[in-house]
């Protein structure tokens, strides 16, 4: 658990065109026992949350006078654990759409600005681009939530036939969505596929709506969920590559690993 944190109908819903700093309910693990921890800020995205909670983050959220976005499945749950849209088993793709449409219409009743949908499926080999039917369905899907909320696409990791530039910048064509560019994931990728993460976020620019801001590599991800900080050349180049964007840049990090918070709030402060 974090010791210290610091605190210094679609009809009208819109993605505000504003450079803003978010906090996720990562930082906390989506305990709302902890809400009052998060740094004052004026969005919060809200994580993992059990549907119990949610009379209290509600609470929170009108106190704090601040605006939210939710990432998908929020009170929700799918049958593995995480979304599975690229399976190659029909049941758990369902399973994943039926999940996300609940929940977007739900974040819509309750306020939402916006919701997050990882996309594709994780650590996933197989070819699943073989089946044109699968890829087909994720567009409608996308589709569909985005005509309920403004939908922003989370870049996974380690999904061999869907991880470049070019993949993102089509699905956000093909369905109008924005993209959420999760800093770890993509610093993951870059090291299993070789390619310049600095250069991906350029190519993929015109689409970004969000960062997600934290450390990874491989062995750090396995170790520690979301890392604060970490010092490797990849991360600082991305870091100030990021300073220029009109986008909301939220920090991410879980309590899990509390060495390098300091340094993700001075940065993030200094935005």
């Amino acid at each position: 658990m974090w010791t210290f944190l610091r605190h210094k109908d679609n009809e009208g819903v819109f993605e505000k065109d504003v450079r803003r700093k978010g906090v996720s309910t990562s930082m906390i693990r989506s305990n709302e026992e902890f809400l009052h921890l998060l740094p004052p800020t004026e969005l919060y995205e809200l994580t993992f949350f059990r549907a119990r909670a949610l009379e209290k983050v509600l609470t929170f959220l009108r106190e704090r006078n601040a605006s939210f976005g939710v990432h998908l499945p929020f009170v929700f749950r799918y049958s593995k654990v995480h979304p599975l849209p690229t399976s190659l088993f029909e049941s758990e793709r369902l399973d994943t759409f039926e999940v996300n449409l609940f929940a977007s219409l739900f974040s819509r009743q309750i306020g939402a600005e916006y919701v997050v949908v990882h996309f594709p499926t994780a650590q996933q080999r197989e070819d699943w681009l073989e089946d044109r039917t699968i890829l087909h369905e994720c567009v409608e899907h996308l589709v569909k939530l985005n005509e309920i909320l403004p939908v922003r696409i989370e870049n996974v990791y380690m999904n061999d036939r869907f991880h470049n530039s070019q993949d993102y910048n089509w699905l956000c064509f093909e369905t109008n969505a924005k993209l959420c560019v999760d800093v770890g994931h993509l610093l993951i990728d870059s090291q299993i596929y070789g390619f310049d993460p600095v250069r991906f976020i350029d190519n993929v620019s015109t689409h970004v709506a969000e960062f997600h801001i934290y450390y990874a590599d491989w062995e750090t991800y396995r170790r520690c969920h979301h890392a604060p900080w970490g010092e490797s050349r990849d991360f600082l180049r991305v870091l100030d590559f990021l300073r220029d964007f009109d986008a909301d840049f939220v920090i991410e990090p879980s309590n899990d690993c509390v060495e390098g918070l300091e340094k993700l709030l001075d940065y993030w402060e200094g935005l």
